[in-house]
């Protein structure tokens, strides 16, 4: 027998909780089979299992934190079969019993074929669906689980939002596991196995009247709710707002456009302000820094690493991109695009989710004038960017519509004071309102 623990995931990574198990008691399994994911402080991971057999026992529910090097699975590595959930084999599983001197020989597999669909567990969540904030019975029930097609749950999650049947898809990848790149394929015309199933459309969940659910938060959305926490009981908050003209800077960008399409970049305003950014730090390099806190200690930093606060179908990551001073506006606008589409994706790495020395919150898109955003702790200081509207200002005396945007920005009082603060956001107003000398930076 082969106790599975949970293994080192990363330097100073020491517990993570059970997000989902990817097999159930009684499953063969094969070497480097992932059996569960596991969320830690910087990001949800797999874990594979590095021996092959007969699942025995799990250890531990959905929710539950576990340290490092405990335990995790019970695995019959002997060959002897351990007992299994197993349906009556059919008639032809019967036919295809090996004659009697040959009794010591492996089932034939066509019996485990004839075990019932996991589907009918309607209690149980399907392989690879990880529970949300809208979860609903009737959304687990709508995605069935498959005994025949291999995929991670990041890529049947990819599926379903492209609205692929991934039952269709022919998997490339280890033991046919299915791939994103099989994803992409079959999306640009590889020939299918079955028609691809239109996606459902999901109404909003009613709760009657008299009623109330109850849900366990666990995962990402717990990581998110401690990190706030730490965040705001540990660092105290006071927010500035400001107004910025971004009139000439919206022109500049649209008259860069095309040349930034050329070499298939989409230029949007965060890899300006980001420049702006570096060139105020130069002036007030304390608002580029973490805080360690015990002793309390100012690690200013030389390094621009912005983190870009990203929502994805699993909840809110922060990638991060490191040494922003040192790159040009179309590099930082290419590898902001690649990085946050790998975030959404499931597919960024530990490093790339961590490191930061200053964060961007970008609510704009969805509406909104004002915000008090919460520090990503370490750090000192967050930048909110709300929506750029049209608004009628007074410039010389006369009413003209410029492109207006509010800045709500939070910093740390034990480290930046008020003035301070103001004069950091009165800089890069400066700036942004007369973006010429970002051109420097554009190639």
């Amino acid at each position: 027998m082969y106790t599975f623990e949970l293994p080192e995931i990363g330097e100073g990574v020491v517990e993570g909780e059970i997000v989902q198990w990817l097999v159930n008691p009684g499953d063969d399994i094969a070497a480097d089979q992932p059996v569960c994911e596991i969320m830690t402080d910087k990001a949800t991971v797999e874990i594979s299992t590095p021996k092959g057999g007969r699942v025995v026992t799990l250890h531990g529910d959905p929710g539950d934190v576990i340290q490092v090097h405990t335990p995790l699975a019970e695995i019959d590595t002997s060959g002897s079969s351990a007992p299994a959930k197993k349906a009556k084999p059919a008639p032809e599983a019967k036919k295809a019993e090996p004659a009697p001197a040959a009794k010591k020989a492996k089932p034939a597999p066509a019996a485990k074929k004839a075990k019932p669909a996991p589907v009918a567990k309607k209690a149980e969540a399907p392989l690879g669906f990880l529970p949300g904030p809208n979860t609903t019975p009737a959304s687990v029930q709508a995605a069935p689980r498959s005994a025949e097609t291999k995929a991670t749950p990041a890529v049947r999650r990819a599926a379903r939002e492209q609205g692929i049947d991934i039952h269709a898809v022919s998997g490339t990848g280890k033991g046919g596991r299915v791939t994103r790149g099989d994803l992409a394929s079959f999306n640009q015309g590889a020939t299918p196995k079955a028609p691809v199933a239109m996606p459902q459309v999901k109404l909003p969940e009613v709760i009657p009247s008299g009623t109330e659910r109850r849900e366990k938060i666990i995962g990402l959305r717990r990581k998110i709710a401690e990190q706030m926490v730490k965040s705001r009981f540990t660092a105290p908050h006071f927010t500035y707002v400001d107004e910025v003209d971004m009139t000439r800077l919206n022109d500049l960008r649209k008259g860069l456009k095309a040349r930034a399409a050329e070499r298939g970049v989409k230029l949007t305003f965060l890899p300006f302000i980001m420049k702006a950014l570096c060139q105020t730090f130069r002036d007030y390099p304390n608002l580029n820094s973490n805080v360690e806190e015990d002793p309390l200690t100012l690690v200013v930093k030389g390094d621009v690493n912005i983190g870009i606060a990203t929502d994805t179908p699993a909840g809110l990551f922060v990638p991060v991109i490191k040494n922003v001073e040192q790159k040009s506006i179309l590099h930082i606008a290419a590898e902001m695009a690649d990085l946050t589409q790998r975030t959404r994706e499931g597919k960024a790495s530990l490093d790339e989710l961590s490191g930061g020395t200053f964060t961007i919150t970008s609510v704009g898109a969805g509406g909104g004038m004002f915000a008090t955003p919460i520090i990503n702790h370490p750090e000192v200081a967050i930048l909110g960017i709300n929506r750029m509207h049209d608004r009628p200002v007074v410039r010389d005396g006369e009413v003209v519509v410029r492109k207006m945007l509010y800045l709500s920005s939070s910093f740390d009082h034990r480290i930046i004071d008020g003035m301070v603060a103001a004069r950091f956001k009165t800089s890069l107003k400066g700036i942004l309102e007369q973006p010429e000398s970002l051109l420097l930076d554009m190639v």
